[in-house]
């Protein structure tokens, strides 16, 4: 192929690219927790336990698991860190696929999977980093996803998630 022959074939497929529109259906549209929202709610339910003497860390993520405001108390535990992540993990990974919103559900659906565990068989296994217990809320759009809260550091599961529903409800009128 000539020098010139090249030069015109890279310039055409230049000019398709240019302007080349994606057809219809071929891309996704997601949305995304505003860093913003996502430390006013770690802000909120890290003060909501601190004032119940709780030292925890809390973790808002993506509808992907990737942190986007983490706040670790000032009396929290090291171990904190993780367990506020993987509260949010579960919820995020099971909501969707169980269509669960942030009433706690999604707690109730990962005890009943625990629970179910046939006579002989070994114990049930959780998948990596997923922690079945309550303290993690996801965090919806309409019916979308878009991440979850994740608390941990509380001396119960149940006082886990009622802190993260304080940072829930701290920013669930403002996701547009």
């Amino acid at each position: 192929m000539s020098t010139t022959m090249a030069c015109r074939a890279l310039a055409a497929i230049a000019l398709a690219l240019a302007t080349a529109r994606p057809a219809s259906g071929q891309v996704l549209t997601t949305h995304r927790i505003p860093a913003a929202l996502a430390l006013e709610a770690v802000q909120a339910a890290v003060a909501t336990c601190t004032s119940q003497g709780y030292g925890v860390t809390t973790t808002v993520i993506d509808a992907d698991a990737e942190r986007i405001a983490t706040l670790r108390g000032d009396t929290a535990g090291v171990h904190t860190f993780d367990a506020s992540w993987g509260n949010a993990y579960t919820a995020v990974g099971f909501a969707p696929l169980a269509k669960l919103d942030s009433s706690g559900a999604v707690a109730a659906l990962v005890a009943q999977i625990s629970a179910r565990q046939p006579p002989g068989t070994l114990p049930f296994q959780p998948p990596e980093h997923m922690i079945f217990r309550a303290g993690g809320l996801t965090i919806k759009l309409g019916d979308e996803v878009i991440g979850a809260i994740g608390v941990g550091g509380a001396p119960t599961a149940d006082a886990d998630e009622v802190c993260a529903r304080a940072g829930l409800d701290k920013i669930r009128e403002r996701i547009r």
